[in-house]
């Protein structure tokens, strides 16, 4: 309810309270004279001196007098600005007690459920890969497909408790140095670096369209002392690296783009896809290094 709205609604209770009232004083007036009221009190209601001698008052005497009385010749307009408040107090209110009110949309059935899937610690509940659904697992085997991936030569040991924080001051000496040379200024600088940071997180979703429910990792670095350097080189790779020609956003680009393709009736054709297990967790780091510099500076 906007400003006006409210002003509206304010003078018309107000307006259909005076008439009521108005006609109620003057049936009194009329009985107690025994006919019609002589003063009209419409006219008079806005007076503030009444002034019934034979002297008539000049306007400056009577402005004098309202101040002398503290009184106004008209009504404040901080009386409709009270109004106004107290209605937002009362919304206020009411928005603050029906936010904090708990209303679920589940039964008590399914409370119940849920606290008991929530307690037991012998299964582990998962969003799938790949699409809208959920997948449940012993909390045994999802540790086992989690190990074997671990397991792999990519992923080493921390070693030590300290390990964290010793390559959080690592990275920032760094880029100190990179500033101080002159390779970077200030903005990336205090972009880059990192304060507080927390250990990347690793999980798996499992692949309910495949057989025997094997799990994708995920490491998600959000957080971590490399998350905004990883960002900033990423951006800095995918600008300066050419898109492929095989690249493919998404099944919908695949859609588009097959459409697109005429093939002659006359002939047979096969199709045929290749999936690589845990790709990008198999992927040599210094060979993937390697690769992008060759794409970054090559002549």
């Amino acid at each position: 309810m906007d400003y006006m709205n409210v002003k509206k609604f304010c003078y018309d209770s107000a307006s259909r309270i005076h008439t009521k009232v108005m006609k109620t004083h003057q049936k009194k007036l009329e009985k107690l004279n025994r006919g019609p009221v002589g003063q009209n009190y419409e006219e008079i209601k806005l007076k503030l001196i009444h002034n019934v001698s034979s002297y008539t008052l000049p306007k400056f005497e009577t402005a004098l007098e309202l101040n002398a009385m503290k009184l106004q010749s008209h009504c404040h307009q901080s009386v409709f600005s009270l109004i106004c408040h107290k209605i937002h107090n009362v919304s206020q209110q009411l928005m603050h007690t029906s936010k904090h009110k708990k209303i679920s949309n589940l039964s008590d059935e399914e409370l119940a459920a849920l606290k008991s899937l929530k307690s037991n610690n012998n299964i582990v509940i998962c969003k799938v890969d790949k699409g809208n659904c959920i997948v449940i697992l012993d909390k045994e085997a999802y540790m086992k497909k989690a190990e074997d991936i671990l397991k792999g030569e990519q992923f080493e040991s921390l070693g030590n408790d300290k390990f964290h924080r010793e390559r959080e001051e690592e990275l920032n000496k760094y880029i100190f140095s990179l500033f101080k040379a002159g390779v970077i200024d200030n903005k990336p600088r205090y972009q880059l670096q990192s304060i507080c940071s927390s250990l990347s997180v690793f999980y798996g979703l499992p692949k309910a369209h495949k057989t025997g429910y094997p799990i994708r990792s995920i490491i998600s670095t959000i957080g971590s002392y490399q998350y905004q350097l990883s960002k900033y080189l990423a951006k800095a790779i995918r600008d300066a690296c050419p898109q492929a020609e095989s690249y493919i956003k998404d099944s919908f680009e695949f859609v588009k783009r097959i459409k697109e393709i005429v093939l002659d009736k006359q002939k047979p054709y096969i199709m045929c896809s290749f999936d690589v297990e845990s790709l990008y967790t198999n992927v040599t780091v210094e060979e993937a290094i390697e690769t992008t510099f060759n794409y970054i500076y090559k002549p």
